[in-house]
């Protein structure tokens, strides 16, 4: 990001030691790059699943004639939280672009080794802390006005992956910058690993599931069944703080990983209006 940063600052004529320019392109990034990852990203994934493929992806569990309402909303809500999310994360790569993180930018500072090391630095450390903080949001003191609105689709999209309050994204944002902090992280790697984690989100949201279900990794079919259970199933990564934690529930596999074609009781709805209930209701908790 700092690379950005700096690219900014030369073409804008902005002095790269100003603090308060630093913080204007900072804000930039991270409001107008996150809305378009997120737009752009999302809008693939709905465009592939829900669209081109259809026939062969569109869960049975909304109705095709409500998703494009659920989509909008959900586009409205993360799009309009973004700047916010933006404004409060701000400090993370500002105080790291000041020198006071423990990003690097040369590899041989600390060596190749200890780069593959950080990955998985990177990977524990946030499963662990995202699973604490995404469970301390269902607290009945917060999830009502911070974390709900997530939760307002009890099926959800790749468009519900960035709807969120903007306390919301900053508490299951913060963890990864905090690495940054925590042990020393390459820079070009850390912002790789944020993307990555972006796609992730966007894809976990989109209700299909290649399997397994019974496995350590935490699949779609798991955090499918965190929107419709509300309670289960709070892990980024893994099931590994689930099981750990009580909250663990088995996915449900939805489609074959080699072919892609449905499982059984997993075939998109027949007719325009699908099968199954309205699944665009908002909970009433």
């Amino acid at each position: 990001m700092d690379i950005a940063h700096d690219f900014i600052a030369d073409v804008v004529g902005a002095d790269r030691q100003n603090p308060i320019s630093q913080a204007a392109i900072f804000y930039g990034i991270l409001t107008i790059g996150g809305l378009f990852f997120y737009q752009f990203f999302a809008l693939c994934s709905f465009t592939y699943f829900f669209v081109l493929r259809r026939h062969q992806y569109f869960p049975p569990t909304i109705k095709r004639v409500d998703v494009m309402k659920q989509a909008l909303h959900e586009i409205w809500i993360g799009s309009s939280s973004l700047p916010f999310m933006g404004l409060v994360m701000l400090p993370c790569p500002l105080f790291a672009y000041r020198g006071y993180s423990k990003m690097y930018t040369k590899v041989d500072d600390y060596g190749w080794g200890y780069l593959l090391v950080s990955i998985v630095l990177f990977l524990v450390v946030t499963d662990c802390v995202i699973y604490w903080a995404h469970r301390g949001l269902h607290h009945p003191l917060i999830y009502k006005p911070i974390h709900k609105l997530h939760h307002t689709y009890k099926f959800t999209t790749p468009f519900s992956s960035h709807a969120f309050h903007p306390l919301d994204g900053f508490t299951q944002g913060v963890p990864y910058y905090m690495c940054a902090y925590l042990f020393p992280i390459h820079n070009l790697l850390f912002v790789a690993l944020f993307v990555c984690v972006n796609f992730w989100t966007i894809s976990i949201h989109d209700q299909v599931d290649f399997g397994p279900g019974e496995g350590i990794l935490n699949t779609t079919g798991h955090h499918t069944i965190h929107h419709e259970l509300f309670n289960y199933n709070y892990g980024q990564y893994t099931t590994i703080w689930d099981r750990i934690g009580g909250t663990y529930r088995i996915a449900e596999q939805t489609h074959d990983f080699a072919t892609g074609r449905p499982l059984p009781n997993h075939e998109p709805p027949a007719s325009p209006n699908g099968l199954l209930a309205d699944a665009s209701r908002q909970l009433k908790r």
